[in-house]
């Protein structure tokens, strides 16, 4: 297998559960339950970054700086880039879809181009690449970040500074409590993941029923508490 590059890194950019529990729940149950979700989905995402046997660079809530979303994962990038890396890969917790092989997949395709795009439904992006080159703070920060519009605008960026972006397989974000029991709906039984959500909802909620049906009966006690989708 041919070695992976060890100047493109792996940069995890979280929240801390409980404030993704209170800005995005994605079960009803209060914020117990919601912040137990997002506490796996960042084991989850850490552990698949690790996998992919890239470099990892974490910055969490309290290890960020900034005035708005797109400051924060601004200093991110440059932190990133300040520990000698020459490539980056950002990521979020909210696509359950990404694994160690995209993010093999990513780097392979970031060695030869300076932008490489996660797209997501809802126009953001679930994965982010972007060489040095291929940065530019102030065009960074004037990006419609958490919008509908990302995606689209992040492909116009990289042209802007002479980049083709290359894109990945289009993915959905949990984003909400519906698009959550979707997603979690189509983990493999098998997955850790998936065992984990059940035995969480199932000390919760119902035992005996499966994740779909838990999530199932979730949604309409959800509904009531849905707030605007946050897009990476």
């Amino acid at each position: 297998m041919k070695a992976l590059p060890q100047d493109i890194a792996i940069l995890l950019f979280l929240r801390s559960e409980a404030e993704e529990a209170l800005a995005k729940p994605l079960a009803g149950g209060g914020p117990r339950i919601n912040k137990a979700i997002y506490k796996k989905l960042n084991q989850h995402a850490q552990r698949q970054a690790r996998l992919s046997g890239l470099p990892l660079v974490v910055v969490r809530g309290s290890q960020q700086s900034g005035a708005t979303f797109g400051e924060r994962l601004a200093n991110a990038f440059e932190h990133a880039f300040a520990q000698g890396y020459s490539r980056i890969i950002a990521i979020g917790n909210d696509c359950l879809a990404l694994n160690a092989d995209r993010l093999r997949e990513a780097a392979a395709r970031l060695e030869y181009a300076g932008a490489v795009l996660g797209p997501a439904r809802d126009g953001g992006v679930y994965l982010l690449g972007l060489s040095r080159r291929a940065y530019n703070r102030s065009l960074f920060l004037g990006l419609p970040w958490q919008t509908g519009q990302l995606s689209t605008a992040l492909c116009q960026y990289a042209v802007q500074l002479n980049h083709i972006p290359l894109l990945m397989k289009e993915e959905e974000d949990a984003d909400d409590v519906f698009s959550f029991r979707r997603l979690a709906g189509r983990l493999s039984s098998r997955s850790p993941l998936c065992r984990y959500l059940e035995n969480l909802l199932h000390s919760a909620f119902q035992p005996h029923c499966s994740l779909p049906a838990l999530l199932l009966n979730e949604q309409h006690h959800a509904y009531l508490k849905r707030g605007p989708p946050a897009r990476f």
